[in-house]
């Protein structure tokens, strides 16, 4: 190996909602223009496509369904990105049509695409580039509980599925055909603040296996970043782009809001070289109101690196897990019964006391007990911060998470 590459890595990229009229309107060009000097400045560009670039009008009955233009195929190589993700749970929204339209693009654009395929070996084989005498593979993966459309079989189209035996013997496979590779993983909680206690033990293992660079995303919040054994894992790194949207499915519709959260995202500046991976500079970005990602500046700046400092100390808490349930207890438990102590006074609480309202304790009981003695993986997604403003006990309603 000789020239040292600095690769750059985006977090999620959803180019619809306003992203179709910037594109109708001939201005989609300038979506990326305020990273073009980080752009300019990497040999290699990689990132997660949030949405099948597709014409094609076929949405699922059963969720939230996006979709974007498929110039943006050629919007995203002109400024330089070589390397995209398709291995999440929105790839396959507008059905095997929309798979193929996206997939098209972007290989008529020169974007190499991975994490999805006709069936599971094709989704899960590796996308190596070479770059100055070095060889960079790419792994591309979506866990189940990112609830993917379809995951690829042996004769189904789909998404390469995150199953940790199936990945570490294929990075085991791989790591001796590249000089490093490179793990793309669509895992964890949607707006959650840290990684569950799996993720760190699944990214460990692959570390272990012989990947030197892991790249999360999904949770559309900025997550901690570690060095394991020499190796960066970023465990998420927000959004890059987001836009509003507004969708009516067949059965039912949604509409998504961004949220300051949705607007802050991360880029990293990663060096590949003789000596392994090494993390150079975090890039804090801010989403624009014109759709733009853009350097952060100022207190914005400071403040999310200020937040990402404080998530990356948490994953040296040698019991995530405690700190998991902590958590948990606190959100699911204890606010819903501070909520209800602060609607008014104790006479008012006596007088509008309801026998319903039994059941509502019994269930905060029972979130009790199945947090702090559950040992499934599952217990973690009673983690959804989206609906915050609507304490489920005493408050009426269902929760709903519309960015499913």
């Amino acid at each position: 190996m000789s020239k040292i590459l600095r690769l750059l890595a985006l977090g999620d990229l959803l180019l619809c909602g306003r992203y179709d009229a910037l594109a109708d309107a001939g201005q989609a060009k300038g979506v990326f223009n305020p990273l073009l000097a980080l752009l300019n400045d990497a040999d290699i560009v990689v990132g997660n496509l949030e949405c099948p670039l597709t014409a094609s009008d076929d949405p699922r009955a059963d969720k939230l369904c996006l979709r974007g233009d498929p110039r943006y195929a050629d919007v995203m190589a002109a400024v330089g990105v070589d390397v995209l993700s398709l291995a999440n749970n929105h790839l396959f929204d507008h059905g095997l049509a929309g798979f193929r339209d996206t997939d098209r693009a972007l290989t008529d654009a020169g974007i190499a695409a991975l994490g999805a395929g006709a069936t599971l070996e094709d989704a899960s084989r590796p996308r190596i580039l070479e770059r100055d005498g070095q060889r960079i593979g790419f792994l591309a993966y979506c866990h189940d509980s990112t609830r993917p459309s379809d995951f690829a079989t042996a004769d189904r189209f789909g998404v390469a599925p995150l199953e940790a035996p199936a990945v570490l013997a294929d990075v085991r496979r791989w790591r001796g055909e590249v000089d490093h590779l490179i793990l793309l993983l669509h895992w964890g909680l949607e707006y959650s603040p840290l990684p569950t206690p799996e993720q760190v033990q699944l990214a460990h293992a692959a570390v272990d296996a012989g990947v030197g660079l892991i790249l999360g995303h999904h949770s559309h919040m900025i997550q901690g970043i570690e060095t394991y054994r020499g190796a960066v894992i970023a465990y998420s790194l927000g959004n890059c782009t987001d836009s509003d949207v507004d969708w009516q499915g067949p059965t039912r519709g949604f509409e998504a809001r961004m949220t300051q959260t949705d607007r802050e995202g991360l880029a990293l500046t990663v060096e590949l070289g003789a000596e392994g991976v090494r993390l150079v500079a975090r890039h804090p970005l801010w989403l624009n109101d014109a759709g733009q990602p853009e350097p952060a500046t100022g207190a914005r700046a400071e403040a999310i690196l200020a937040q990402l400092d404080q998530r990356s100390q948490a994953l040296d808490d040698p019991d995530l897990t405690r700190h998991w349930e902590n958590a948990l207890v606190a959100k699911r438990v204890l606010g819903p019964l501070q909520y209800w102590w602060s609607q008014g006074s104790l006479w008012d609480k006596i007088r509008r006391f309801r026998l319903s309202q039994f059941k509502t304790l019994y269930l905060l009981v029972a979130t009790f007990v199945r947090i702090r003695l559950s040992r499934s993986e599952a217990r973690w997604s009673l983690f959804n911060p989206r609906n915050d403003t609507r304490p489920m006990p005493y408050g009426g309603g269902e929760e709903e998470d519309a960015r499913q």
